[in-house]
């Protein structure tokens, strides 16, 4: 299944469907990407306005920044997938067997990293909404806002995607270590999103 060339009914069913992927990972990465492209969207309608020339460069700059994050979290979905399924296979072996397999260890980092780059990135897209704020067009800050609650929800969501695969670390040390990181990123959103969202129903 070609995840990035469904429609969105399409995507939708395939998530509803029973069976493994697309799921909870590559939903979250869309989360993060629809987070960035409304960012960017907001964005479109600010750049080169005479109201906002003295801020075109940073206008424009994050713009690009979104775009790519929005291209980037685009590949995770596919790449969640793919790492979901690789341990899902192994995860059907006897664990004495399974843990002697050399694609396993690989297997399962993929399955932490891939949730680990999306909750970077839409922390990154969060902080990008939060500082944007005075310098979008007023007719857009309800979409850089919810630009922002979706980017929030999707470093929550990350963190989960990372947590659940923790326990199949032979690591633990590194994995308690992980989850401190993933902990501290989420916090991190709360502090960025609460503040950011103060700041907007202020203008409202």
């Amino acid at each position: 299944m070609q995840i990035l060339a469904l429609t969105v009914p399409e995507f939708l069913a395939a998530t509803a469907a029973k069976q493994p992927t697309p799921g909870g990972g590559s939903v979250a990465a869309l989360c993060g990407a629809l987070a960035a492209a409304l960012g960017a969207m907001a964005l479109e309608y600010t750049a080169g306005k005479k109201a906002f020339a003295a801020v075109d460069g940073q206008v424009r700059e994050a713009l690009g920044q979104f775009q790519q994050a929005s291209a980037m979290l685009q590949e995770l979905i596919v790449e969640d997938a793919a790492a979901y399924e690789a341990v899902a296979a192994l995860l059907k072996l006897p664990e004495a067997e399974r843990v002697l397999r050399p694609e396993y260890v690989p297997a399962v980092v993929a399955a932490i990293r891939v949730p680990q780059a999306v909750g970077g990135f839409a922390l990154h897209v969060l902080e990008r909404c939060a500082g944007l704020l005075d310098n979008c067009n007023k007719h857009l800050v309800s979409d850089l806002a919810i630009a922002a609650v979706y980017a929030h929800a999707t470093v929550h969501a990350s963190e989960l995607n990372v947590r659940v695969n923790l326990p199949l670390l032979s690591n633990q040390e590194e994995a308690a270590a992980v989850r401190v990181e993933m902990g501290e990123m989420s916090a991190k959103a709360d502090r960025v999103y609460m503040e950011f969202r103060g700041r907007v129903l202020g203008r409202m």
